[in-house]
């Protein structure tokens, strides 16, 4: 293994000087998905009748499309395959139904609970990204060249979570309920980091204003940690995990 990091680092070292990019801007447009996907269980407690119950909400979230639109520049004076550059990156809106378990105490008996679950439907996950990137580039052929870069990330997440949960007696005899809840969305913003590696083939030269166009794909992993707390009472709350692995393709444009 570290034979092989050797060689990969002496090529990015050597290679690279010999066939630097003349171009000083960039610009990249993907299209991809992100794979990361999460479970996680909101879960508080409410009084009724002089006791404690408790309800506990079970979310997955899966992973969804994305869109990725980056661009950076050479830095000036000094390595030619040193750039600085970021990218923007939005992921679709997911929708999840989430099932929601009640323990209500009982009015007649003491330190008896009822059971009882609901559906909260078409619950929204969405979250966006900046990605502050130091990037290396590695040229390979004339017309096909990879990049490696990395840098701090800022996530912006949006999510529905249930806010509160009141059961409600059916029946004369008091030994079942109903669940009656209420949702909200809440907003949240985290630090992270992202690191990967970027692609391009060049398909021409000389397009209007445009240096070169070309076509490429992307691997890269960013991670943020943010926290939500529903309005209630700050009952709920929840940590969950932005970013994640994320493959995307599209154009590469060098002006």
């Amino acid at each position: 293994m570290r034979s092989i990091f050797a060689v990969l680092t002496a090529t990015m070292f050597l290679a690279a000087p010999a066939a630097a990019q003349d171009s000083p801007f960039f610009v990249n447009v993907n299209f991809g998905f992100q794979a990361q996907s999460q479970d996680f269980t909101q879960s508080a407690e409410f009084p009724l009748y002089e006791e404690t119950g408790s309800w506990a909400a079970r979310h997955s979230i899966n992973g969804g499309p994305f869109f990725d639109l980056g661009g950076g520049m050479r830095v000036p004076r000094g390595p030619r395959n040193l750039s600085v550059g970021a990218a923007y990156t939005a992921r679709f809106k997911h929708t999840r139904n989430v099932t929601v378990d009640v323990n209500a105490p009982s009015p007649i008996f003491t330190d008896t609970f009822r059971t009882a679950s609901g559906i909260a439907s078409d619950l929204e996950h969405s979250e966006q990204a900046l990605h502050l990137q130091a990037l290396w580039l590695v040229p390979v052929t004339v017309e096909f060249e990879v990049t490696v870069f990395g840098g701090p990330s800022f996530f912006s997440v949006r999510d529905e979570l249930v806010e509160s949960v009141v059961p409600s007696e059916t029946g004369g005899d008091f030994s079942t309920v109903d669940v009656g809840f209420s949702t909200s969305g809440q907003r949240n913003s985290t630090a992270g980091f992202n690191i990967g590696v970027d692609t391009r083939y060049m398909l021409m030269q000389k397009f209007g204003f445009i240096r070169d166009l070309g076509v490429g794909a992307m691997l890269r992993y960013s991670r943020g940690s943010i926290d939500l707390t529903p309005i209630d009472n700050g009952s709920g709350g929840v940590t969950i995990d932005a970013g994640g692995l994320e493959i995307g393709a599209g154009l590469r444009f060098r002006f």
